[in-house]
């Protein structure tokens, strides 16, 4: 009797609801995703069967490259993987039909398109760069096998492309059918999450004024995921039930946490060398013009926000602009000159009118989520803006060319037949590798997940399909678990490249033909030029790639020294959300792409908050200057810009001491000159003097403007 008291006393305790929560969210997701997979996988192959298509592993391929666990990514994928193969087939049309009887013509035009595709695919974001890659090996696919009989071109042209539509219309309508996910779900999740993360950081102010190492743990996700999400906002545009105006406020959103995150790091930049330098007495008066902003964030409800708690929200804020207005007029007085105060405290003014922004916006989206009538109109269209730096594109497209002839001369010198399977292979390494952190270690990944489906392919080839099959039905049923398996690889992105290994040579050796037909001896030879291919394309990425952290470091501080230089230079049009964006989608890359260890990275990052701070700056102290009546502007402004924009051209000691003077200079003359008496023109005036300050204060930083003065790459 005890015992069973016991057992039912263990049972009622027993945390089921959590259990069945978390098999829920993780591992039926992956379960319902490995059933898709199957499904379009096998309707693929049916339907190719049916049409009596030549090669129906191509369409199988198709439905595991573009599968993705959400709707958004399959359509988006889809729609780049058609225009791509139609380029792609389209380009093998063209060159066959001009340069098949000419070998130097058709190699040096064959090099071109590679380049070019793949320097296209390196440029490009999203699943755009895959349309392009696509592009340049589908002309290998497509023009190679017939390069000796250019007649058939037309033929294998129309095949590929009837059975990449194949894949992508099985992937496509099995997504959509059943139990389809979408990416807007995911994204106002993500969206919840991150919003979360600003008010939790923000409401504490140790995460202002401590250590680094002693605040928030939140403050070190106060800068991710925003190119990220901008690609899932970009992508959810091909679902369905896309709403433009949704994402519009998914766009504003993300810009907004930009120009949130850039404040709160420039803040704490500045917190940090008032309190190495002990300046207690700044601290506290800065720590007091802080405290109304957490207080109005301290009693929010732990639940995820609803929009009556947004509105209570929104109106605490605006009581606290009111306190923290009415203590910045009383503690300026007492430092009235200092840079530090007049920079830390506009950055704490301007933080909290930035939180306010984004806490309406974030409200306005879920007034329209819940009834369709948003609260504030989003007049401005902002955009993602990207930027690529050229010796990374042209470095791209070297490699794409190189690793093309490279294995044209492999081919030409030893004369063997299945040399094109070892260029195919080679420019598909070369194209789709390109853009991952370490291209090299994804390489060995591929060369494993081949080894390995090579070895299945043969089990398939000479001792299944021959021994078990004797229609399409057992023929599905033989090949479901080896597509769970890929189906389950695709879900782990640590076994992201291997299971693509795995795919593409599994599908390149399997005999899936319309009438079985095995050679050993083309097994063997095809199987080993890919994998000859595979050592071609990394080695590829050994001999051009010089991207060590030094080299990093010295061309990400030259492209911020040169966007520094753009602004002082170019047209006032340029919008904060343009430099923020392109900055840090250039840092990223450059984050990926050049071996940054995690000491650089940091210092990378406050080069780039350094330049988003003196870019901005510098377009509102020249728009004020525009604004401003002929006779409060003052020349030593005019001199303090020319002053930073040589600094910033030709780095040294010298310049940075001569602008040092210039700046201090010019912020003690318009604090001492006569100030206008309309209230819009001496808020122009008082910008002046706030905007020079903090370029002033930054550049007193010696690690957070782009200038190398330490080696942090050891």
């Amino acid at each position: 009797m005890r015992a069973d008291n016991a057992l039912l006393i263990w049972i009622k305790t027993f945390p089921w609801q959590r259990t069945l929560h978390e098999w829920f969210t993780v591992d039926a997701p992956v379960l319902i995703y490995m059933a898709k997979a199957i499904l379009a996988a096998l309707l693929a192959l049916w339907i190719s069967m049916k049409l009596n298509l030549p090669d129906p592993r191509t369409a199988i391929f198709t439905v595991f490259i573009v599968m993705q666990p959400q709707s958004g990514l399959v359509f988006s994928k889809s729609y780049y993987r058609v225009l791509g193969t139609m380029a792609g087939v389209g380009m093998s049309l063209v060159i066959m039909g001009m340069f098949a009887q000419d070998p130097m013509w058709f190699i040096a035009f064959f090099a071109l398109w590679i380049g070019l595709t793949t320097a296209a695919g390196f440029k490009y974001r999203n699943f755009q760069f895959y349309g392009f890659v696509l592009a340049g090996y589908t002309l290998c696919i497509v023009a190679l096998p017939v390069i000796e009989t250019p007649l058939e071109i037309f033929d294998i042209a129309v095949s590929r492309f009837s059975e990449v539509i194949v894949g992508i219309m099985s992937a496509t309508v099995i997504s959509d059918v059943i139990f389809p996910r979408h990416l807007l779900d995911s994204l106002i999740a993500s969206e919840q999450e991150r919003f979360e993360n600003v008010l939790s950081t923000l409401c504490d102010p140790k995460a202002v004024f401590a250590n680094f190492d002693e605040s928030n743990p939140a403050v070190s996700r106060f800068s991710s995921g925003v190119v990220g999400l901008d690609a899932v906002r970009i992508n959810s545009s091909f679902e369905s039930g896309s709403d433009q105006k949704e994402r519009q406020h998914y766009a504003h959103l993300n810009h907004e946490y930009m120009n949130l995150s850039t404040t709160f790091h420039s803040l704490k930049s500045i917190v940090a060398a008032i309190k190495e330098n002990e300046k207690n007495q700044l601290l506290e008066a800065l720590e007091r013009l802080y405290r109304p902003i957490a207080s109005a964030l301290k009693n929010r409800p732990d639940t995820v926000l609803t929009s009556e708690d947004l509105t209570h929200l929104l109106s605490k804020l605006l009581e606290a602009k009111a306190h923290v207005q009415e203590q910045y007029e009383k503690e300026r007085l007492l430092f009235v000159d200092q840079d530090e105060f007049t920079s830390a405290a506009y950055l704490i003014l301007r933080l909290l009118n930035e939180l306010h922004n984004h806490c309406s916006t974030y409200l306005s989206l879920l007034k329209h989520r819940i009834s369709g009538l948003a609260s504030r109109e989003l007049s401005r269209v902002v955009r993602f803006s990207t930027h690529t730096d050229n010796v990374l594109v042209a470095l791209a497209a070297l490699r794409g060319s190189g690793v093309l002839l490279l294995t044209m001369l492999f081919w030409i010198l030893t004369g063997w037949p299945y040399a094109t399977v070892t260029i195919t292979m080679a420019v598909v390494i070369g194209l789709l590798l390109g853009t991952l952190p370490s291209p090299l270690d994804g390489v060995k990944d591929f060369f494993k997940g081949s080894l390995i489906a090579l070895i299945v392919a043969a089990l398939y080839d000479f001792y299944l399909i021959p021994a078990y099959t004797s229609d399409l039905l057992t023929l599905g049923l033989l090949l479901a678990p080896t597509l769970a398996f890929i189906g389950w690889m695709t879900t782990r992105p640590k076994l992201a490249i291997f299971s693509f290994g795995f795919v593409f040579m599994f599908m390149s050796q399997c005999a899936l033909d319309p009438y079985y037909k095995i050679d050993p001896t083309k097994f063997l030879e095809s199987s080993l030029a890919a994998l000859i291919g595979v050592i071609f394309g990394g080695l590829a990425y050994l001999l051009v790639n010089f991207w060590s952290c030094s080299l990093t470091q010295q061309r990400v501080a030259k492209i911020l020294r040169a966007q520094i230089l753009r602004v002082c230079e170019g047209k006032l049009t340029v919008e904060r959300s343009a430099l923020e964006s392109t900055g840090r989608d250039l840092v990223q890359q450059f984050s990926t792409q050049g071996r940054l260890n995690m000491r650089s990275s940091r210092l990378v990052f406050e080069w780039l908050l350094a330049t988003l701070e003196i870019g901005r700056s510098i377009l509102t102290i020249r728009r004020s200057i525009q604004r401003l009546y002929t006779h409060y502007r003052h020349p030593h402004i005019d001199s303090a810009l020319e002053s930073i924009q040589h600094y910033f051209k030709t780095p040294s000691e010298a310049s940075k001491e001569s602008l040092m003077i210039a700046l201090k200079e010019t912020i003690s003359t318009l604090r001492s000159a006569k100030r206008p008496s309309e209230t819009v023109q001496l808020k122009r005036f008082e910008n002046l003097i706030v905007e020079l300050s903090l370029i002033r204060t930054i550049l007193h930083n010696s690690t957070t403007f782009p200038i190398i003065k330490e080696d942090s790459c050891h």
